[in-house]
């Protein structure tokens, strides 16, 4: 038996989550990324759901689940969850539900997470897109890459307070409603909780 706590996110995403995971040095605990593959076209909601599934479909079987292991999916509002789009997200966020895993939803991205590490933004923000969450961290750090997120860029230590700032931007934040914040706010914040427990 592992001493270790083990984390599954599956994300919309392909590059960011992936490296500020690799690079978030954490104390027994692991989290292993399961990104959209580069090109593959697969980062509808449905998409992300299926790669959990499969995912802990196989660990399952080989019977490697511990308590305390946790199953998330990640997704941002950007695309999917425009009226087009909306039906297909939330239905997906349904069968997510059932199965027991957790959602952690970004208004309107992941970025959002990787800001509030070095800036406040205020409750009842409207970003127009995920380019000006961009524009906002390249301001801030001087540079910012998606494809390649640096060591150091977001370290550990500033979690807690990106943790606080995101938790500022919900009214209920032990509690969000709706299946995504409204307005400007990433509820990554209620992953790190479970990583960090004592930085709440």
């Amino acid at each position: 038996m592992r001493d270790d706590r083990v984390f599954v996110v599956a994300t919309d995403d392909t590059y960011a989550p992936a490296h500020y995971f690799e690079h978030l040095l954490l104390p027994r605990v692991k989290v292993f990324v399961l990104p959209t593959p580069a090109g593959s076209g697969l980062s509808a909601p449905v998409h992300v759901v299926d790669r959990l599934k499969n995912a802990f479909k196989n660990v399952k079987q080989k019977e490697e689940i511990q308590i305390g292991d946790e199953f998330w999916v990640f997704l941002d509002t950007d695309h999917h969850f425009l009226p087009n789009n909306v039906a297909g997200t939330l239905a997906a966020l349904q069968t997510a539900r059932h199965v027991g895993f957790e959602i952690a939803v970004s208004n309107p991205c992941f970025e959002l997470w990787l800001l509030l590490h070095h800036a406040d933004v205020p409750p009842g923000t409207v970003f127009s897109s995920c380019h000006e969450v961009d524009q906002k961290l390249r301001a801030v750090l001087g540079q910012y890459n998606k494809t390649s997120i640096k060591a150091g860029q977001f370290p550990l230590a500033q979690v807690p307070t990106a943790i606080q700032r995101a938790r500022a931007l919900e009214a209920t934040p032990d509690a969000p409603g709706d299946h995504s914040p409204q307005t400007a706010g990433t509820r990554v914040y209620r992953l790190l909780e479970r990583l960090l427990p004592k930085s709440k």
